[in-house]
């Protein structure tokens, strides 16, 4: 398995780890419920350098990612980021990812499973005039989130953070730390306030250990998943995937019509009528987990795609990929054998408060 640049940190802070997308990831520090109550309440940091980051420049950049995105990136601003998604022919999701638009070009931040996947897959489909360049392996990439990030990254920072809007991106000039390469954006994977850095690997660890010392806490892979569920943000393999489409997933609004990006053709029989739909709800005993089957009426209508004990809510939460007819108000999910009630929830279940 491959291990950040940040592996021995962690170590030393006695992190536990496991698998995911071929990395050694460390999943908690102290707890998951901890960590997650950190991020909710105050600010954590979690290293989430095994993401991929590409970097995209050419007089046609904005007419390639027209092409393999379901975005409009022709209309994103100067230090303005987009979320969007790859598909394939068949209208499937291979990646959702972040295009940012920054001065070189942009820069493009893909999941650590599909890498190398969707480095062959840009690269396969750019025209002449259009440069890829794989950066992941020379930088790291820091996301502090919480509602208490700003005020305690601001004090690292030359660089007037505050003032920059969500899905925002600019340079970024830290005290004390210099690098290469250093950006920061206003963007997260939490549904708090948040940052996420990208900085040279040799500086990577003197970021790190400045932010231990201002008591940032260290989180792993364990509350980053029981956050964005709460937010109802997808995880790749789970609410999306290449068999899944964003019309089914309930990403309507981040598609643009007026491109003929690929996979337009797949999609447009369901622009109005997807066969399905994804849901969030309430387990009301037991917790569901992912692939459990779920009821509508006492009829197979589909299934759990993610489920976890909320602990924002303490109660158990999940999403799921049900037929388009389901009724919400009989559903049901099976969890070892048995029969559960859900209700269903609107999303997101949990919403921040917005930035004043």
């Amino acid at each position: 398995m491959k291990r950040t640049l940040l592996y021995e940190e962690h170590k030393k802070l006695n992190a536990k780890f496991t698998e995911f997308g071929g990395w050694e990831m460390p999943v908690q520090y102290s707890s998951i419920i901890d960590e997650h109550n950190a991020v909710r309440t105050a600010a954590g940091v979690f290293d989430t350098s095994h993401m991929g980051t590409f970097m995209v420049s050419g007089n046609k950049a904005e007419e390639f990612f027209n092409n393999v995105t379901l975005g409009n990136i022709s209309g994103l601003n100067e230090n303005k980021a987009r979320y969007t998604m790859i598909l394939n022919e068949n209208g499937g999701v291979k990646d959702d990812i972040i295009v940012y638009k920054t001065g070189a070009g942009y820069m493009v931040v893909v999941n650590a499973g599909n890498l190398e996947k969707d480095f062959e897959w840009f690269g396969n489909h750019k025209p002449d005039g259009v440069e890829i360049k794989n950066i992941s392996g020379s930088i790291c990439l820091l996301a502090v989130q919480g509602p208490k990030s700003g005020e305690i990254l601001q004090s690292i920072c030359e660089t007037d953070i505050l003032s920059m809007k969500y899905f925002s991106v600019s340079d970024l000039k830290l005290k004390d730390i210099s690098a290469e390469f250093l950006k920061i954006a206003r963007t997260g994977y939490t549904g708090e306030d948040g940052f996420e850095i990208f900085i040279s690997k040799e500086s990577a660890a003197d970021l790190w250990e400045k932010l231990m010392n201002l008591s940032v806490k260290p989180c792993g892979l364990g509350c980053r998943d029981t956050l964005r569920l709460e937010a109802c943000m997808p995880l790749h393999g789970h609410e999306i995937d290449e068999n899944i489409n964003p019309l089914d997933a309930g990403f309507q609004k981040t598609i643009n019509w007026n491109n003929d990006f690929i996979g337009k053709e797949a999609l447009l029989p369901f622009k109005d009528k997807p066969l399905r739909k994804s849901i969030a709800f309430e387990c009301l005993s037991g917790i569901a987990r992912n692939g459990n089957i779920v009821y509508s009426n006492g009829k197979e209508a589909g299934f759990v795609t993610s489920g976890t004990f909320s602990p924002t809510f303490k109660k158990a939460i999940g999403m799921a990929l049900v037929e388009s007819g389901a009724n919400n108000g009989e559903l049901e999910v099976e969890i070892h054998g048995n029969r559960r009630k859900v209700k269903v929830l609107d999303k997101p279940i949990y919403k921040r408060q917005k930035m004043g």
